[in-house]
């Protein structure tokens, strides 16, 4: 087991992908909770504070394979995750609408945070949900349309962080820089360990 103090820059960067096991239910939070995350994040700005803790991520290393994407089982801490996602995309979005407005990197957004650059098919992206959520979240992702009318908790919560940055209750880079400094605890069980242990 490894468990490390980060943010969810350090937690996404690099060539690896988590996954949303079948059993896990959908995306669940509402609007709610991403007021609270959200207001969090303009607290944290405007007081100046260092940091502010968001709970952990508790997630399965699967076979690590010579080349390609390391990938990782979230076992607890999908939502979190996934609306974490929710606020880059709408930044990245934001940064691309207005590339006068702000210092924000579109293309690092996208390519550290979001995709494996280097990657095609499933491996492409690094939160791989299920089911429907999953093809909501990629079409976001690649920025593709999606069908007027489709319900879906992560369309409503990417609605309401985008409204949020277009708002400028702070400046989009101000809530870039704060999301840095919410620290997440990724906690990472090594399955081979794990069975090595048990014969």
């Amino acid at each position: 087991m490894d468990a490390r103090k980060g943010n969810i820059y350090e937690i996404l960067n690099g060539n690896k992908q988590f996954l949303i096991p079948v059993y896990q239910r959908f995306y669940s939070w509402d609007i709610d909770q991403c007021k609270r995350l959200w207001n969090d994040i303009v607290e944290m700005q405007r007081k100046g504070k260092a940091g502010h803790f968001v709970g952990s991520i508790v997630n399965i290393a699967e076979q690590a394979m010579p080349t390609g994407v390391q990938k990782y089982m979230i076992i607890d801490g999908q939502r979190r995750m996934t609306t974490l996602t929710l606020l880059l995309l709408a930044l990245r979005d934001y940064a691309i609408k207005n590339p006068s407005d702000t210092i924000i990197n579109a293309c690092r957004i996208d390519n550290m945070l979001l995709k494996n650059e280097y990657e095609s098919g499933d491996e492409r992206y690094k939160l791989f949900l299920t089911e429907t959520d999953r093809d909501i979240l990629i079409s976001l992702v690649e920025e593709k349309l999606i069908a007027e009318g489709t319900k879906s908790r992560l369309i409503e919560n990417y609605n309401f962080f985008a409204n949020k940055l277009a708002d400028k209750e702070i400046q989009p880079a101000e809530v870039y820089e704060s999301i840095g400094k919410l620290q997440i605890v990724n906690i990472t069980l090594d399955r081979a360990a794990d069975d090595a242990q048990a014969e």
